[in-house]
């Protein structure tokens, strides 16, 4: 199988749908956004394929490199996106997801081929280990996608906020979603993410132990300062909304603060992951 020309289809077939959505969005005509719609569940239709053959073909799983995972990172975006533009349709998810998943196939082909897996914690439990890898893995990396969608839903709230209070946005034809939208759903998918992050945080302590042999290591490094900064961060702001009922700005400004620690400890884990 010509595992290249798969896989710039499925770049080809995304670019099309977001272009298609795309359209939709900023115009009047309604026939643009089926058809973006369906070009980009075809792309990940294709991608999930791609995945698979891969793993029969050649033995490539996702997690076994650094290139898999910045795959598998694209493939949960689009899914991602999806469940979001079923819950709240026709507004700017189109436009911002599609481009992500674009990065983070192109990423995946453009960084160097390098082993990822854990092989020490591995070898302690081979099969079950594995589960509870990919687990952890797919847990942590939702959890930062929904921090990231927190984030961008925050910047486009004080953005809107701020043309309304200068009487400067001009509605026309473009779908502008309310204020109220924006903060709501800010807070459900924090809350959706920080389930996730604490998931994959408790079973990547559970890992560090299981690979000591069970014994508890103390040593703290920034590794695991990071995301634990990270939950720490979110944590004050869903305590802060429910006890104080946080809203509007402030909220916004907590997401941004929070996502950008998040980035911080992203960015350090692939450094780590890249240096091995």
């Amino acid at each position: 199988m010509n595992f290249t020309l798969l896989f710039w289809t499925i770049c080809g077939i995304y670019s099309a749908g977001w272009l298609f959505c795309g359209l939709s969005f900023f115009s009047n005509t309604t026939q643009n956004k089926p058809w973006g719609e369906r070009l980009l569940f075809l792309g990940m239709g294709f991608q999930i394929f791609f995945i698979i053959a891969e793993y029969i073909e050649l033995g490539n799983s996702i997690f076994d490199s650094l290139s898999g995972l910045f795959l598998f990172l694209s493939l949960l975006i689009i899914v991602i996106f999806f469940i979001l533009d079923f819950t709240y349709p026709n507004q700017i998810f189109k436009i911002v997801f599609p481009p992500l998943v674009i990065f983070f196939l192109i990423l995946s082909v453009a960084i160097y081929d390098q082993a990822i897996i854990a092989h020490g914690f591995l070898n302690k439990s081979p099969v079950f280990g594995k589960f509870l890898l990919y687990v952890h893995a797919s847990c942590s990396m939702l959890g930062y996608l929904l921090f990231g969608v927190g984030c961008l839903t925050s910047i486009f709230f004080l953005y809107q906020e701020k043309k309304i209070k200068n009487k400067t946005l001009i509605l026309q034809n473009v779908k502008v979603p309310s204020l109220g939208f924006l903060d709501t759903l800010n807070y459900k998918v924090i809350t959706a993410g920080f389930l996730f992050l604490t998931v994959g945080i408790l079973l990547g302590i559970n890992m560090k132990i299981i690979s000591s042999g069970g014994h508890v290591n103390l040593d703290v490094s920034l590794r695991q300062i990071l995301p634990i900064s990270t939950w720490t961060v979110y944590a004050i702001f869903l305590v802060d909304r429910f006890v104080n009922g946080l809203r509007g700005k402030t909220t916004a400004i907590w997401a941004i603060t929070g996502f950008c620690v998040a980035i911080g400890s992203f960015a350090y884990e692939i450094s780590l992951l890249i240096q091995r």
